[in-house]
Order: C-alpha cells, then structure tokens, then sequence
C-alpha cells in the first residue's frame, strides 16, 4: 500500500470512532432524561394505602425469634399461710422477778447469797441492823408480860367473884383488862411478823426475853439472785432504788415486742410464738403470748406483746435480740406464680400473660396476696394447671402497648 492510500485508511478510522463515541453520549442522555420523567410521574401518583393488621384488645402475637426469650410453664400450687413477725428482745419474766428491800431503815449486816445463786422461799438474803427491831422486841417482851399479869390476875377475879368477895364491876374490869393486853400482845406479834419473823422466832424472843436488832431479810420466791447491788454496811431504806437483791424465776423468760398497730387485729392472748435468737440461729423456742397491751404508744404509733418462753435448759439470756413470727392462719392451697409472670399496670391491677404456645399472648388481671417461698399468691383470676409466660411479663406488656 501506498503513502496516500495508509493516510486515507487512517483518517476513515479515526471518523469512525468520533461518530460512536457520540452515539453512545445520545443515549446516555436519552436514558438520563427519560428516568427523570419517570421520577416525576411517580410523585404526581398518590401513595397506596398501607393495611396495618392489630391482633385484638389484650392479645399479642410475636415472633419465633421473640418466643425463645419467654419461658412459659403451668401455674403451680403450694400452701400459704398467713404469718407475721417483729423484732424484741429477752427479758425477765416480770410476773415472777421482784426487788427485795429492807423492810425498814438499817445498815446490812452480813450478806448470804452470791449474784447466780439459786435460792428457795423463805432462804434469808441478807441481814440488817434496824434500831425498830429493839423497839419492836421491847414492845413484845412488855405486852407479853402485862397479857400474863392479865390472865392471873383474870383467875383470881373469877375465883373471889364467885365467893361473892367481888362485885360483878370489878369482875368486868378484870375482863377488860385482859383482853387490852391480849390484844396489844397481838399487835406486838403482828409487828415483828412485819419485820420478817416467823411464829418459831417471836416465841424464841419470848421465850428468852431477847431484845434483837438484827433483821432477817428473806427470799418471797424461789428463784435466782440476778442482781446484787448493796455490800455489808450500806445503809438502806425501803423501797429505795436500786434494791439490795434481785430474785427472778429464769426458768420462764419474756419475749418483749413492739408491733405496729396496724397489726393490732393479728394478736391475741394465748396464740403460740416460735422465737429466734442470733446465738442459736438453727432453733426455735416455742412461747405463747401472754399479754396485749391495751393501748398504743402516741410516739412510736406501736403497741407492746409480751411472749412467755419456757427455758428449762437457761440458755437464753435477758436483752438477747430476738425475733418471732406467729401463725395467723391455717395453710390453704393457691395458685402461684414467680414475680417475674406478673405486671403491675398503670392503673394499680396486676397482670399475666397467658399462652398456649409461646407465641400467642393474652393478658389477664389477677388478684394476689402474699409472697411465700418466692411465689405470689393468685387469689383470684388464675386457675391451676393454666400455662403463662414465667419471665419477660414487663417485656410483653411494653411490646403490647407499643403496637396496640
């Protein structure tokens, strides 16, 4: 090939290529123009309307994937009982624990018992010199020899009035005389019986004319000596506190609690008590309440129960803590569900979700009562053997509202 003929063959390949280039540019265009009219016929179109599908009032479907959250299972039953409980402490019991004091003003002489010693009714606890005893003594030796004077004297009045040797007014006087001594006598007996004598030792005064200043305090009970809080040479006086010995009865204590009274109608006398104490934490002390106050503290809003515990074994001690719990009903079987099944609603009412296949939910409202065992009572609206969602019940509820 020619010079001339390779520059013609050039020039129609190079024409060639310009003209398919712009054919391809046209039809991009044209492409370009007619998807925007197509855009624009479609905004003139008015949307279809959506169908929305709602599952009925109080019912709720969800998915496969939703389903493996839930746990669902038959309601159980299991017996509840009522049972309330408080705090207290161990004490004394009050009916059977006295303060022993000097009868009358003296200094201790000799102490006899030891704080923890047992002691009988009637054991002497202490001894103390009382100036009142000697006058008290004197006053029986005289009345006791004016009553003998008396009575002889009363004798031989008898014998001369029946001689005629005496009126019957000096007859009468002598009668009267004798029964003022017999009474003062009397008196004076009584009087040392006051301060703790028995009949034995008044006669042994008077027997051996002994003026005593030493008075024998003994126990009223038996018991155990709690406290001890005066020594040889104190000088004490009646009832001033704290008392020189402490008697109680510790083979009976007192659980002392303070309930609120809201809880008044739950407690009555004679209801049986099981009391725990944190130094036996594995045992019960069955006690019986003994008292209810009749009256409510004004500050505390609380009333006070006296609980009496038999302790034979004297293993509890007086202000241990202590805590109770009382019966107050009989068990009886309910319908129970874990806490996780229910929903506490706006408006107060508690509900379930019940289902037959982990997918279809519908809520119920239920009523409940206590807790027992991690299980809340269903009093009513629930039947036993119904299957419900275990856990996830809140999950449920904030899916229903979201698409009802």
């Amino acid at each position: 090939m020619s010079e001339s003929e390779k520059m013609a063959s050039k020039s129609m390949t190079s024409k060639g290529t310009k003209y398919g280039y712009y054919v391809i540019v046209a039809l991009a265009l044209g492409l370009a123009i007619w998807g925007s009219l197509q855009i624009l016929e479609s905004f003139k179109k008015k949307p279809e309307p959506i169908e929305v599908k709602t599952a009925p009032e109080n019912m709720l479907v969800i998915s496969q994937e939703q389903g493996k959250e839930v746990k669902f299972g038959p309601v159980t039953s299991i017996d509840f009982q009522e049972i309330r409980g408080a705090v207290g402490t161990i004490d004394f019991d009050k009916y059977h624990t006295t303060d022993v004091y000097s009868p009358y003003q003296g200094r201790i002489n000799k102490f006899l018992v030891k704080a923890g010693e047992d002691v009988k009714k009637g054991q002497v606890l202490f001894t103390v010199l009382a100036p009142d005893i000697a006058q008290a003594s004197a006053t029986l030796l005289s009345t006791s020899g004016i009553l003998q004077q008396a009575n002889e004297t009363l004798k031989r009045a008898n014998v001369l009035y029946e001689t005629k040797s005496i009126s019957l007014k000096e007859l009468e006087q002598n009668i009267a005389d004798q029964q003022s001594a017999e009474a003062n006598f009397i008196a004076a007996k009584k009087s040392m019986a006051l301060f703790g004598f028995s009949n034995k030792e008044i006669e042994s005064v008077i027997e051996h004319r002994k003026i005593d200043i030493e008075l024998k305090v003994k126990s009223p009970m038996k018991g155990r000596v709690i406290t001890r809080s005066a020594a040889p040479g104190q000088l004490v006086q009646p009832g001033n506190a704290p008392a020189p010995v402490t008697v109680s009865d510790i083979n009976h204590l007192w659980m002392v609690a303070q309930v609120p009274e809201s809880e008044a109608p739950f407690y009555k006398v004679g209801q049986s008590v099981k009391v725990k104490v944190q130094a036996y934490p594995d045992k019960d002390f069955p006690a019986s309440i003994l008292y209810v106050a009749d009256s409510v503290d004004p500050n505390t809003r609380r009333m006070t129960l006296y609980a009496q515990i038999p302790d034979e074994e004297h293993v509890l001690k007086p202000q241990m803590l202590a805590s109770f719990q009382i019966e107050i009903t009989q068990p009886a079987a309910y319908p129970a569900v874990p806490a996780q099944a229910l929903v506490r609603e706006s408006d107060g009412t508690r509900t379930v979700w019940v289902t037959n296949d982990g997918i279809t939910f519908q809520r119920r409202a239920v009523k409940i009562g206590m807790t027992q065992s991690d299980r809340v009572q269903i009093v009513d609206g629930l039947k036993v053997g119904e299957v419900i969602a275990m856990n996830k019940a809140l999950f449920l509820s904030n899916l229903y509202t979201l698409t009802h």
